[in-house]
C-alpha cells in the first residue's frame, strides 16, 4: 500500500513539473534594456605605445629556457673522510666552461666494501662519472683530476649539442 503511494506521488509531481513553463525562456528583454556596449575607448598617448613596444621587444629577446639562480652550485652528499676529500679536491680544481649555464653538480658517495666507497658525479640528475674510491690520498687526487676533466668536458658538449639541436635545420614540423 506504501508503494502505491509512493509511485502515485512521484508520477504526480513529474507531470506537475513538466507541465509548468519554462520563466527563463519566457523572460524576454524589454524596452530599457541596454542592447549594446556604448563604452568608448581612448587611443593611448604616443610615448605609452612605444614604452609597451620596447618591453614587449624586450622579453621576447629572452632565452627559452628557465634560468636558475643557482647555477652551476656543487653540492656534497659524501659520507666518508675519503669522501669529503675528494669532493674538497674537487670543488678547489673545478672551474665551468665558458658557455655553461643551467646546471647543478651533485656529488654522492655511496658505501661499497670494507673502505672502499663507490663515488658518483651527476648533473641535473644525469650521472657523468662514476668510479669506486679508496683511502688512499694518491688516489683520490688522480680520480678528483680525472673526475673534473669528465665533468668539464660533458657540459661543453651538452651546450654544443643543446646549440645544433636549436639550429634551423633541426626544426620542423614533427611529421615525418
Amino acid at each position: 500500500m506504501s508503494y502505491l503511494l509512493i509511485i502515485s506521488v512521484f508520477w504526480t509531481l513529474t507531470f506537475t513539473c513538466v507541465a509548468q513553463p519554462d520563466t527563463l525562456l519566457l523572460n524576454t528583454a524589454k524596452s530599457d534594456t541596454l542592447i549594446r556596449d556604448t563604452t568608448q575607448f581612448k587611443k593611448a598617448p604616443e610615448s605609452l605605445q612605444k614604452l609597451f613596444d620596447e618591453i614587449k621587444e624586450s622579453t621576447t629577446d629572452t632565452n627559452k629556457d628557465a634560468e636558475l639562480e643557482l647555477d652551476g652550485m656543487i653540492f656534497d652528499e659524501t659520507k666518508t673522510k675519503s669522501g669529503k676529500d675528494f669532493y674538497d679536491l674537487f670543488y678547489n680544481q673545478w672551474e665551468a666552461p665558458p658557455n655553461a649555464r643551467n646546471f647543478l653538480i651533485f656529488i654522492t658517495e655511496i658505501p661499497y666494501r670494507l673502505t672502499t666507497t663507490q663515488i658518483e658525479i651527476r648533473i641535473n640528475e644525469i650521472i657523468v662519472f662514476v668510479s669506486f674510491l679508496q683511502p688512499r690520498a694518491e688516489l683520490i687526487e688522480q680520480l678528483a683530476e680525472e673526475a673534473v676533466a669528465q665533468t668539464q668536458m660533458y657540459l661543453a658538449n651538452y651546450e654544443e649539442l643543446m646549440r645544433q639541436l636549436e639550429g634551423d635545420d633541426q626544426t620542423g614540423t614533427g611529421i615525418y
